[in-house]
């Protein structure tokens, strides 16, 4: 009879360490970690004790998302003066209007590309995004500066993660969220429209808080 107390007490004391462990487990999956919350703040590192009673729990997020090149799509190249890399010219974005109404994929129904109020600034961008009530559009923009709208990004709740396709170039556009210190900051990856010279050249950037522009790959 002692002998058997003495296992249901070892068990008891096993099971009590092993199930902290289960619960605060961080993921095995590469990329940096973080403590996520149910309203989509993230935090980096692992979630406390107090975060998973929160409601946190422990995630990853690539460094930079992985967007496959389409198999196929309209070409065509996009007006002169892409930029080769560095710091984007000075200049105003792509102009044009997208006629009003419930666009599939788009955020907000009968709104106008209104390229004075957006904020990448240089001619030769495939993507475009301005403020809206509420929170952001994303805009489609093609080759030839024509604009068509794309996902609404609410300030709240933010979106998870966005895949889809440019239909005005064919090009796979991925946005999501990455955290960066104590700023979240949006990120866009996608591509310019092919050209004689580039096929698939990528176009990364990310926008922070105060609406700057930071490019990544371009």
């Amino acid at each position: 009879m002692t002998r058997l107390r003495l296992f249901a007490s070892l068990a008891v004391l096993i099971a009590a360490f092993a199930v902290p462990t289960s619960v605060f487990a961080h993921p095995s999956s590469q990329g940096n970690g973080y403590c996520k919350f149910p309203d989509g703040t993230l935090t980096p590192g692992h979630c406390s004790a107090a975060d998973h009673a929160n409601g946190g729990h422990d995630t990853h997020l690539p460094s930079t998302p992985t967007v496959s090149p389409p198999s196929s799509g309209p070409g065509g190249g996009p007006p002169s003066g892409s930029p080769p890399g560095g710091n984007p010219p000075n200049g105003n974005p792509p102009g044009g209007n997208t006629p009003g109404g419930n666009t599939p994929g788009a955020g907000l129904p009968d709104m106008n590309f209104n390229e004075a109020n957006c904020f990448i600034r240089h001619a030769a961008t495939p993507a475009q995004i301005c403020p809206v009530e509420g929170g952001m559009q994303y805009w489609f923009i093609g080759a030839d500066g024509s604009a068509q709208p794309g996902p609404y990004l609410p300030d709240s709740p933010r979106i998870e993660r966005y895949e889809g396709t440019n239909p005005l170039t064919g090009k796979q556009v991925v946005i999501d969220y990455v955290t960066e210190g104590d700023k979240t900051l949006l990120r866009v990856s996608t591509y310019y429209p092919d050209t004689e010279y580039d096929t698939n050249k990528p176009y990364i950037f990310t926008l922070d808080p105060g609406h700057t522009v930071r490019y990544i790959s371009w």
